[in-house]
């Protein structure tokens, strides 16, 4: 008999590093927009291979100059063959943003996060920090922002023979967004992130997305992601790529 091959895909899924810049800039007035997303991927041949993920984020904007958004997000997958089940992705994170306007276009920034991704051999990852951010350019078509800033870091991996993590790291980063027209824009981030005490443990990522609106509540979205880590744990490579599409329903 013939394999048959069927392919439902919303997403690719090879790595899990948080980027909250493509979070940013949701919510255009004051009060609270909640955005839920989804993506989807299914394979069946000999093998079959499924993965699912689900997000959803809660902006507020004051008329103050306070801007917050937590962001909840979880993947998971298998691939199976012969009956038998292999996990290929397992991964969840909260992040939960507080800034607030003090000057025209300079913000101060408060941030916590929690997350886990067995695919990194990372059992838990806890974060907290603050830094400025500034609003470098602000165009129609092109705006641009750059960010400095300090988290301390705490991350204990599944493998007893890989010790704990505690460091503080500053993290830095430029973001900017093109808005093609009212529907379509791409939204892009560069992080720079090192070790305080010692500057060669580094961590550079990028993400972009692409984001069409179909109509003014539901939007197709596809992003890159990129991290290289200089000092990986667990013998795993130091560069890892993620891409994936979905569906976006603000309300």
């Amino acid at each position: 008999m013939r394999n048959i091959l069927f392919i439902i895909t919303f997403s690719s899924i090879a790595l899990c590093q948080v980027n909250t810049e493509v979070m940013r800039g949701k919510n255009n007035g004051d009060g609270f927009v909640n955005t839920i997303g989804f993506d989807f991927g299914f394979e069946k041949s000999k093998e079959e291979v499924l993965e699912v993920a689900g997000r959803y984020r809660l902006d507020y904007l004051g008329k103050n100059g306070l801007q917050s958004f937590l962001v909840l997000s979880y993947e998971n997958g298998y691939e199976k063959e012969d009956g038998t089940k292999n996990s290929i992705v397992n991964k969840g994170f909260g992040h939960l943003r507080l800034n607030k306007n003090i000057s025209n276009g300079l913000y101060f920034e408060l941030f916590s996060q929690y997350g886990f991704n067995d695919f990194l051999l990372m059992k838990e990852r806890t974060l907290f920090g603050s830094g400025l951010r500034y609003k470098m350019l602000n165009k129609k078509i092109l705006s641009g922002y750059v960010g400095l800033g300090i988290m301390q870091e705490d991350e204990a991996y599944s493998l007893d023979s890989i010790d704990n993590m505690s460091l503080l790291r500053s993290t830095n980063y430029f973001s900017w967004k093109i808005q093609f027209n009212e529907n379509n824009s791409i939204t892009n981030t560069a992080y720079l992130q090192l070790d305080i005490k010692n500057s060669s443990d580094r961590r550079i990522l990028y993400d972009g997305e692409l984001n069409i609106a179909l109509n003014s509540k539901l939007a197709f979205t596809l992003s890159l992601n990129f991290r290289h880590d200089s000092e990986p744990h667990g013998g795993l490579g130091k560069t890892y790529t993620q891409i994936k599409n979905g569906v976006e329903y603000n309300f």
